[in-house]
């Protein structure tokens, strides 16, 4: 396997020039193989004309799509270290990626130029910005640098690729940083997986700001040689069309996006609402927990398998995955390791026997070594003998798969008894008048901490509190029944649509 996205596309070219790696059905324009190495080769000449060295920092905001790949993989193969910025960021996290990661050129569509220009305007000091047209690229003549590239620049699988700032909802965020051996370990960890072949067509809906994007849908179908069909974001209403008309064979999604195409398609009258989805092999979901009973709703209604996983941003995404058919998958499990290894740890650092809920931690090829200008924050997140602090709590059974039962910090702690935020979630949502919900711990003079929780409902229902009180009480009984309700408009969530759980609670619970 190769060892740099410059080798790695390289020897791709070679191999299926002609192939089709990308389909940008809102511009309809197409990228083989051939076709990728020719454009990054021309996007590394085009960053030499700026003065980015291939040690330099080059940002990226923009919506997914041709034009993005190019500066995603361009930036990559010149050796120099892409910063994807979040659009749905706040304005204090997007100028902190901007300063932490010292951009001094940032490409952007148009669309979010007038986002860009203010966070820019906090900054002291000078930043190159090139517009970006996603209908027709940069406005430079780009064709016409050439496809013949000379660097002395040797790119090793230690060579640092991408920063990716997590979220920091209530923090600062981190910047991990991902080298060419870390996404490519990502990237075929994923066609482990989900056994990939070169015949397969992934649909890319999650936005290449976000780790589930660039690995799962980009860097895996460039491991398998296959192929990824990139709208420029996710529409419930050209969702089933899209991926039908390019015969898409798997998607990946989260449990957001997976109950708006449930909601969708139960309202329009069931299965006879959809078109030939015969090509669809499977789906997978990632990023935060699918309830078990939306993942068995999901398969009933589409028949296809949903392959629940967990993955991280300084992972390259996924660490677990349940695995394809016929071999066993578990609803409710994120599954088993595929090409890292993982383990439960206690608060001590010892390894924990099965069904024993512990911390889980990760080592592997696709494990980041540093977070960027950060050393204190990297030492903390790994263990003395060098394993990945998820933050996550969890076990693993008998078979050996994995269950994940809540984060460290959003455990509540009610009269010294701990209670799983996601177990509550995961009631809640068997409720049909639900759409969203997220469990918290609120303070409490008696018991230290109470749960609470905050409801989305779907726009057709109503439901007073005394009544989803009484529901709680009957599906919950007395302990877990939340104390607190707050019924709202929207939830804050993540790039990839994964509830913030810690800022819903930084929302709604009194600053005094």
């Amino acid at each position: 396997m190769s060892e740099s996205f410059r080798s790695l596309i390289d020897q791709r070219a070679v191999e299926v020039p002609d192939r089709v790696f990308l389909v940008d059905p809102d511009s309809a324009q197409k990228m083989s193989y051939l076709e990728l190495k020719e454009n990054a080769v021309r996007f590394g000449n085009m960053l030499n004309q700026f003065g980015v060295s291939s040690a330099g920092n080059v940002g990226f905001l923009m919506d997914n799509g041709y034009w993005t790949v190019v500066v995603m993989l361009g930036t990559m193969y010149h050796g120099s270290v892409t910063v994807p910025l979040n659009a749905v960021a706040s304005h204090r996290n997007l100028r902190f990626a901007v300063e932490n990661a010292k951009l001094d050129l940032i490409f952007v569509s148009t669309a979010h130029r007038s986002l860009l220009d203010k966070v820019l305007s906090d900054i002291d000091r000078p930043i190159q910005v090139i517009e970006v047209d996603m209908e027709h690229g940069f406005d430079l003549e780009f064709l016409n640098f050439s496809t013949e590239y000379d660097s002395e620049t040797e790119l090793a699988k230690d060579t640092p690729a991408m920063i990716l700032h997590t979220s920091g909802t209530v923090g600062v965020p981190k910047g991990a940083v991902l080298s060419h051996g870390n996404l490519i370990a990502g990237g075929k960890n994923v066609v482990l997986a989900q056994n990939l072949k070169e015949d397969d067509i992934a649909f890319c809906i999650l936005p290449l700001y976000h780790i589930n994007g660039q690995v799962v849908t980009v860097v895996a179908p460039l491991v398998s040689s296959s192929q990824v069909v990139m709208p420029r974001k996710f529409s419930l209403s050209r969702f089933w069309s899209t991926l039908t008309d390019n015969r898409c064979t798997w998607f990946s999604t989260v449990p957001t996006i997976t109950k708006y195409l449930l909601d969708d398609v139960h309202a329009k009258g069931g299965e006879q609402y959809l078109r030939d989805t015969s090509c669809l092999k499977f789906a997978r979901s990632a990023s935060s927990a699918m309830p078990a009973s939306m993942l068995l709703d999901f398969e009933k209604t589409f028949g296809i398998p949903m392959l629940e996983s967990m993955g991280l941003t300084e992972s390259a995404a996924p660490i677990l995955a349940n695995p394809m058919p016929p071999a066993t998958r578990k609803p409710g499990s994120v599954g088993i390791p595929f090409g890292n290894k993982v383990k439960i740890i206690d608060h001590s650092g010892d390894d924990l026997e099965r069904g024993e809920i512990g911390e889980i931690v990760v080592r592997g090829d696709n494990v980041i070594s540093q977070y960027y200008n950060a050393r204190e924050v990297t030492e903390s997140a790994f263990t003395a003998d060098g394993w990945f602090r998820t933050g996550d709590r969890g076990y693993q059974d008998d078979d050996g798969y994995f269950f994940v039962t809540g984060r460290i910090k959003e455990l509540i702690i009610k009269g010294g008894e701990n209670i799983s935020p996601r177990e509550i979630d995961d009631v809640l949502y068997r409720n049909k008048a639900i759409l969203e919900v997220a469990t918290f711990g609120y303070p409490d003079p008696a018991y230290g901490q109470v749960v609470a929780i905050a409801v989305v409902l779907k726009a057709d229902q109503s439901y007073s509190e005394e009544d989803l009180m009484e529901y709680c009480r009957t599906e919950l009984g007395s302990f877990l029944c939340p104390s607190r309700i707050f019924f709202v408009d929207d939830l804050p969530k993540g790039p990839s649509g994964k509830i913030q759980r810690l800022q819903v609670a930084n929302n709604l619970i009194p600053k005094d």
